[in-house]
């Protein structure tokens, strides 16, 4: 059976979100943000039996939920949730976040605790990609790329499923 590959690379498929990465058990950038762009490609079955309209599915469909996906991360704080250096307090409305010698205050609306052990572009690409995938799959989707640019032309790919 042969496939098609849909390329969705909009320029309002993006983010803008502060993290740092953890390097090793000394060393860790400091917080900073990006302004990252988004791509997804979704494999889909090209068997015209099935499409007999002559296309997968409108694109729309897979627009709204990728921006809405990427709206959720937009102006956030981004944070590793795993990292065995990380430690966590939540108040009323904020929280209260220490790493090693640092500690931060976050309102609690503006954080968002990722389960990875790291935010990097190879994180984020993952689970875009895994949630992507999920929710795609009920259109008959094979498979979703998603690449993640920290900058142009720096960034990280994952595919689901590999």
């Amino acid at each position: 059976m042969s496939t098609t590959t849909l390329h969705l690379a909009k320029q309002n498929f993006k983010f803008s979100a502060a993290h740092f990465l953890i390097f090793d058990e000394k060393h860790a950038e400091k917080l900073h943000g990006h302004n990252y762009q988004v791509k997804v490609d979704i494999k889909a079955p090209a068997d015209e039996a099935q499409h007999s309209e002559g296309y997968f599915m409108d694109f729309n469909v897979f627009k709204k939920y990728i921006k809405a996906a990427l709206d959720r991360w937009d102006e956030i704080v981004l944070l590793p949730a795993k990292h065995p250096d990380m430690k966590f307090k939540k108040n009323d409305k904020s929280l209260e976040v220490t790493f090693r010698d640092r500690f931060y205050v976050f309102p609690l609306n503006e954080v968002i605790l990722l389960p990875v052990t790291n935010t990097s572009v190879e994180n984020l690409s993952r689970l875009l990609a895994e949630d992507f995938h999920k929710e795609f799959t009920k259109y008959g989707v094979q498979a979703v790329s998603v690449t993640v640019e920290e900058t142009a032309g720096q960034g990280a790919s994952t595919t689901v499923p590999r």
